[in-house]
């Protein structure tokens, strides 16, 4: 059962980000039109899933069961066939499993340490290098992926066990709390849903291959998708009662780093560009909470000092140095590690109607934040592409580290500044809460 616990955890916490980079490199191996299906339909149903769910009227643990057992059968179909039908619908099943397991995973954690003294063991990280060695196996001994994909829904049913094991220990906590209720589908909401995705899914088309459309009509198409947006998260906006703009500017800064200057990498760092970022991102997202609140005599204190580093670093990401601007993205990303913690307590302690939608609607609007992002990224660079006659794939694939100055005035300065604009806004609203918070 420790085992199995400790699997659970390792694929919560790695769900996310391990079956889109299992299938991009059976894409990158095969260069196969099946694959490149299977990108777009995973990264969709990932971004869509979020706001999918919950209309089933269950449990947390139930979902997060769910989570488990289409990891399993999304898993088996990528790692026993390249069949178009099958890898679209193991797509859609991982896709909606990376969405959705660290939330609900998180949620139950929450729950458990509401009516329970359960915490995970420190032997349960150890199975992150057992586990990465294996997959390492597969890489290194070039078996084509297959026993990675195997290997993922081994793990999956390894994990059920502690699923039901979780499912048991919540059960003082449902017997405290009433679980919510399912939420009705709306058809304009599903209309609109349908028709925001799909743009999503032709945008990240657009990122895979050389399709040419014209850049008008790719232009119109983020201007529609933004008013869409806008629509779902006015939508939306009711459903949380607090920490709206502070998970949107969460988002937002996500998608900046990651997304955006994993590609920006290579035309400040070079060949190894996005790499580098990837480390400063998991280097400051680990080590700013504790590093903050080892140097500052308080929380608040701390809080102040994250909040100072964030604007600096994107000061500092205006900057054409690429030392200074490096420091800029380690010091948005370790503002955005000392926050997750906080954010995750205030979202679960302000929603008392239904507990299990805390977490749930947390990620829902920092999902906004981080299309928003891409919205204006992609807006952008087409916007770059069309006035200095480029092709959009010359951002992605990157050959030429002399238009870092085209793209760095064109979009990096532009992004930089509107997620400078919505972390201030974030941070007066803070201010504001805080100062009605001493009053009262």
């Amino acid at each position: 059962m420790d085992f199995s616990v400790a699997t659970l955890n390792f694929l919560a916490n790695i769900g996310i980000i391990l079956p889109y980079v299992l299938i991009l490199f059976k894409y990158q191996q095969t260069h196969s039109v099946n694959y490149l299906v299977a990108i777009i339909v995973f990264y969709v149903a990932r971004a869509a899933s979020v706001f999918g769910t919950k209309h089933l009227g269950l449990k947390a643990s139930n979902y997060l069961l769910i989570c488990l057992w289409l990891g399993i059968f999304g898993s088996l179909l990528f790692s026993i066939t390249s069949n178009l039908i099958a890898v679209i619908i193991g797509a859609l099943c991982l896709g909606y499993t990376s969405a959705n397991i660290w939330p609900y995973y998180l949620t139950i954690k929450l729950h458990l340490s509401q009516s329970t003294d359960f915490k995970l063991k420190q032997m349960y990280w150890l199975i992150f290098l057992g586990l990465g060695l294996l997959f390492g196996l597969d890489f290194w001994l070039d078996l084509q992926y297959r026993l990675a994909f195997v290997l993922l829904a081994i793990l999956f049913v390894i994990a059920i066990p502690a699923g039901h094991l979780l499912n048991q220990f919540s059960l003082a906590f449902y017997d405290e709390h009433a679980a919510g209720q399912a939420h009705p589908v709306k058809i304009w909401r599903v209309v609109i849903f349908i028709a925001f995705f799909a743009a999503i899914a032709l945008l990240t088309l657009l990122r895979k291959i050389s399709l040419t459309i014209a850049l008008p009509y790719v232009l119109g198409i983020i201007v529609i998708a933004i008013i869409l947006l806008n629509i779902e998260l006015a939508a939306d906006w009711k459903f949380m009662p607090a920490n709206k703009v502070r998970i949107l500017n969460r988002g937002f800064l996500l998608s900046f780093v990651l997304l955006f200057n994993s590609f920006f990498g290579y035309f400040m760092f070079g060949t190894k560009g996005m790499y580098l970022v990837f480390a400063l991102y998991l280097l400051g997202f680990e080590g700013g909470r504790p590093l903050y609140l080892a140097i500052a005599p308080n929380k608040q204190r701390a809080t102040q000092l994250a909040n100072g580093g964030l604007i600096l670093g994107h000061l500092l990401a205006l900057t054409t140095i690429p030392a200074l601007y490096a420091v800029g993205l380690l010091l948005i990303a370790m503002a955005i590690g000392f926050e997750n913690p906080a954010i995750n307590d205030s979202v679960y302690a302000a929603e008392k109607s239904d507990p299990d939608l805390a977490i749930i609607h947390k990620y829902r609007f920092s999902t906004y934040g981080g299309l928003l992002c891409q919205l204006c990224f992609f807006g952008l660079l087409v916007t770059v592409s069309a006035v200095n006659h480029l092709k959009l794939m010359a951002f992605f694939n990157p050959s030429n580290p002399a238009l870092k100055s085209s793209y760095q005035m064109g979009m990096a300065w532009p992004l930089v500044g509107i997620s400078l604009v919505i972390t201030l806004i974030n941070l007066y609203g803070q201010h504001q809460q805080a100062s009605k918070d001493l009053a009262a």
